[in-house]
């Protein structure tokens, strides 16, 4: 959202949507595709899963339809939703374009203003999921849609428009957040409330279903987590030299990690499932019914747990490096052939 933001505030160039989607399409489904082939061939297969369902998944539209899960990508989810968002964001620029206006200031209240109007379009959408009385497989579904997440995008967009006015209009930072401390603050915070989701909050710990009125509070803890999380990086100190969580941020193996992480999202469910076939450990997965969402038994298994997490991290991160060097980083050498696009036209403000 950066440059759609800086292009209203400082009149750079705009970015228009050919290139962005472009660019998006390059970064996700090649190294997409070739997860999901993989999983296809290679992991077993739980009920009548056809090559339709792979294909759901390999499109990102199985959250649209009840029952499309597949054991090993189910985490995919996320990804089609993050997707209807690239989708949404050069509308949501236009539309809340033709209402900033005005001195720096005026602009970054309607800014703000415009998002706070999608953290209540996102609050009226979980009350009437959760509300309307719909079967816990058709919330479950509708919980993967865009608008159920649409707040912790928008707090991720409004994160960039107050960074973006300390920096070019010398707004005050908030919160504190420029002190040496905020950093270490913040990722305690996050700590807190990731064990209050994890441990506490009243959550179930002996079933994959959790009551209706919990999931306000799950959902909220979770932006929590993530907004907490992310401050640091964003706001405050940015030397390495000054900031002992910055430096953490900069050091080789964080930056590799950085750079592999979408190969790391792509591959840690399949390698949990193989790894668990592998041991022949006892364990009780979660998989999904024809019905969707109805789970068959609780994801907790029998598992040595550090051997268990070194052992997938160790072919999590294997995978997700040959897939950056195979797949994602050649494709992206082919960011600047923006198809249908004339030659002749700048690519300046493109993101």
């Amino acid at each position: 959202y950066r440059p759609h933001v800086v292009a209203r505030m400082v009149g750079a160039p705009r970015p228009t949507a050919r290139p962005y989607l472009w660019h998006r399409a390059l970064r996700i489904l090649p190294a997409l595709w070739v997860a999901v082939l993989l999983a296809a061939v290679t992991l077993p297969h739980v009920g009548d899963v056809g090559i339709t369902r792979y294909l759901r998944q390999a499109f990102l539209v199985q959250i649209y339809q009840e029952g499309q899960q597949v054991a090993g990508l189910t985490q995919l989810w996320s990804l089609a939703t993050e997707v209807a968002f690239y989708l949404f964001l050069p509308i949501w620029s236009w539309v809340i374009g033709r209402f900033v206006r005005g001195d720096a200031s005026t602009r970054v209240r309607r800014e703000l203003t415009g998002l706070g109007v999608l953290v209540l379009v996102s609050i009226a959408w979980k009350a009437f999921v959760l509300g309307a009385g719909f079967s816990d497989g058709r919330i479950g579904q509708l919980k993967m849609w865009l608008p159920w997440w649409l707040d912790l995008f928008a707090f991720g967009m409004a994160i960039a428009v107050i960074s973006l006015s300390i920096e070019y209009l010398g707004a005050a930072t908030p919160a504190g957040l420029d002190r040496r401390s905020a950093p270490a603050i913040c990722w305690l915070g996050a700590l807190g409330t990731l064990w209050w989701v994890a441990a506490g909050a009243g959550l179930g710990h002996t079933t994959a279903a959790i009551g209706h009125s919990l999931l306000w509070g799950q959902h909220y803890l979770y932006a929590a987590t993530a907004v907490l999380l992310v401050l640091p990086a964003v706001f405050g100190p940015q030397d390495r030299k000054t900031s002992r969580i910055r430096w953490f941020l900069q050091t080789r193996v964080m930056v590799y990690l950085g750079t592999i992480s979408y190969g790391i999202y792509l591959w840690h469910e399949g390698w949990i499932d193989r790894y668990l076939t592998w041991t022949d450990l006892p364990f009780r997965g979660v998989y999904f019914s024809d019905t969707p969402f109805q789970w068959h038994t609780n994801r907790y298994f029998s598992a040595p747990w550090f051997v268990f997490l070194a052992a997938v991290l160790a072919l999590t991160i294997a995978s997700a490096s040959i897939s950056w060097f195979a797949v994602e980083r050649p494709m992206l050498r082919l960011k600047s052939r923006v198809p249908f696009r004339h030659p002749d036209v700048s690519r300046e403000g493109a993101p």
